[in-house]
């Protein structure tokens, strides 16, 4: 026989980890279609999703024609508007059991404060993109609603702006390679990892322990380069 049992939230439950699914490719040269390695749509849920090349986020169909760098369609498809360069390396994330909440803006001269709008409008977690590097909380960008980046934008740079929770940032020593975050429950359905704002691929570029980060080159990172670690979380 069966028995099937509600899990309902509270307690330890909030906050969970989610889950990440990310695959990476090589583009042949002029390349502009490319399958994510899980669906972002199974016919039933659709689910959120982001893409970098060479480790720079990349703007989605809803922050405007104008300004987009790619489609999602069908259940798993990615159409660049541009074909990339023989060599990019294409990284693609589906998280389930995660909503992110993201605004898009095309920033005017000088600009500084971004006002926002919707479910982002309460939160107080963000992460900061500026054509597409994410930027240091509290040292590129204030923490309230709205943000206030530290440093005014040039006309026409696009900000992009996306609710969090945790988040882990880190001024590396000559040579480190090694990091440990505060929260332990970090693991390869849960974890990313940016580099002086672009992000990292596990395996290639590091590797988990518990609960400790290690880059893979051996020679380490430079004196005052920035890695932070994000936990994503339901």
């Amino acid at each position: 026989g069966l028995s099937f049992k509600t899990i309902e939230g509270g307690g330890a439950v909030t906050g969970s980890a989610t889950t990440i699914s990310a695959g990476i490719s090589t583009a042949t040269a002029g390349q502009t279609v490319f399958t994510t390695a899980h669906k972002f749509n199974d016919g039933t849920n659709t689910f959120d999703h982001q893409v970098f090349v060479n480790g720079v986020k990349m703007r989605p169909n809803d922050a405007g024609a104008s300004t987009r760098d790619f489609v999602s369609s069908s259940h798993s498809t990615i159409t660049f508007d541009s074909g990339l360069s023989l060599g990019d390396e294409v990284r693609t994330v589906v998280y389930f059991g995660h909503t992110l909440d993201e605004e898009y803006f095309t920033a005017t001269e000088g600009q500084i404060l971004f006002a926002l709008t919707g479910n982002l409008s309460a939160q107080k977690n963000f992460k900061v993109y500026v054509n597409g590097v994410k930027l240091r909380n509290g040292t590129d960008y204030g923490v309230s609603a709205p943000v206030i980046l530290n440093t005014a934008c040039q006309a026409g740079d696009h900000v992009e702006i996306t609710s969090d929770t945790a988040e882990d940032a880190f001024t590396a020593s000559v040579g480190q390679t090694s990091f440990t975050p505060t929260n332990s429950d970090i693991t390869a359905d849960n974890m990313q990892v940016y580099h002086n704002g672009l992000i990292l691929n596990q395996t290639e570029d590091f590797t988990i322990g518990s609960p400790s980060v290690s880059l893979t080159d051996v020679a380490g990172l430079n004196a005052g380069d920035q890695v932070d670690i994000v936990i994503r979380r339901s």
